[in-house]
């Protein structure tokens, strides 16, 4: 098939929108499909298979009068230039995240897949009024919704009447190596590694206060600018406390292979990109599928969402009592005493993300 993906996000970038976009096309070109990305000319100004590491190349095609992220009157003119830039004729269906490019592919009678990843409370004032009283979700050139947790589908099931079976949950996969390796030896300390945004709201001031608790174990942060990353090792001066800038896909596997525990300390709120909303709900992040697949044991704070996947003493260890350090430094000193003992625990990640991986997601995806 010829297919046109739209997407508004900057990239090459540290969104993760655009790495999950990056390598659902790539693998929609390996399945053998001819594979169109259309984008903003924003981002990074990196060579984009790089970045990502894709080996599987597609074609991508940047409109030159979108050099920022469009929003206000550019996010409505982007995906009227998207669409009629894209050679409408030729592509066999479309898929986007975007809910006007799906309204104008419905008018046009063009196929088309929507990816959503959100409640529309962060979309805007137009958009939230089209869903809720024209039911443009319900429409028939809509052949698909896809949402990344049950707990989504369920909001735009009762909360905007979009039929039920026009929407499937597929977690998100990871598209890494899959690595398990069992522990052969007791250790003396531990890796303890994040991965992600330097939000409040993702519990980077509780990793900070773990790692001077706990000096026997050393503790890794990647994520933010360099900027964002000199002030915190000016301000925290830990020995067992290392910081680095966000870690580009490609560089991604070896950095988490050198972890042995991975933390997921997020808080009852968390924010996204500007530290505002809220998307505690519905989150399913991306990087739970990449420690999973890796074989990394995972420790992280029990929301209800992340239970549709994480399973506690299953697949990993989940803390009730989230908000408070003692909890998380009771469990990372018992994990310490025998890390061999989780073996049993980081196989059933392994196991559980192998088989749900990126291709198995995308022939999900293109089943109607």
């Amino acid at each position: 098939m010829k297919i046109c993906y739209i997407s508004n996000s900057a990239a090459p970038s540290m969104n993760a929108s655009s790495l999950q976009t990056s390598k659902l096309c790539e693998s929609l070109s390996k399945l053998g499909h001819e594979v169109k990305l259309i984008l903003p000319d924003t981002g990074y100004k990196k060579n984009y298979f790089k970045f990502y590491r894709i080996k599987e190349k597609f074609e991508i095609k940047r409109l030159k009068f979108f050099k920022t992220f469009p929003v206000g009157i550019n996010y409505y003119l982007f995906s009227f230039f998207s669409i009629f830039t894209s050679e409408i004729k030729e592509n066999d269906i479309y898929i986007t995240r975007n809910f006007f490019t799906s309204l104008i592919l419905s008018i046009l009678k063009k196929k088309h897949i929507l990816e959503i990843h959100d409640d529309i409370n962060i979309e805007g004032k137009i958009v939230k009024f089209l869903v809720k009283n024209f039911k443009i979700l319900n429409l028939k050139y809509l052949n698909k919704i896809i949402t990344t947790t049950h707990a989504l589908k369920k909001a735009y099931v009762t909360k905007y009447k979009v039929y039920s079976n026009k929407i499937q949950v597929l977690h998100n996969a990871s598209s890494l190596k899959p690595r398990f390796k069992a522990s052969s030896k007791i250790k003396k300390k531990l890796n303890i590694g994040y991965f992600g945004s330097l939000f409040k709201s993702r519990g980077i001031n509780l990793i900070i206060k773990l790692s001077n608790l706990d000096k026997k174990n050393q503790y890794f942060i990647y994520g933010g600018s360099k900027e964002q990353i000199n002030i915190l090792k000016k301000k925290y001066k830990n020995k067992n406390l290392n910081f680095s800038p966000y870690v580009p896909y490609s560089q991604i596997e070896k950095k988490i292979n050198k972890i042995d525990l991975c933390l997921l300390p997020y808080t009852s709120k968390i924010t996204v990109s500007g530290n505002v909303g809220d998307i505690s709900q519905y989150t399913s992040p991306l990087k739970i599928f990449d420690y999973m697949i890796t074989g990394k044991l995972i420790v992280c704070s029990n929301l209800k969402v992340i239970k549709e996947i994480l399973k506690d003493k299953k697949n990993s260890l989940l803390i009730k009592e989230y908000e408070k350090s003692e909890n998380w430094l009771r469990i990372i000193k018992v994990i310490s005493s025998n890390y061999s003992k989780y073996d049993k625990i980081r196989l059933n990640a392994h196991k559980y993300a192998k088989k749900y991986d990126i291709d198995w997601r995308i022939n999900k995806l293109l089943l109607f």
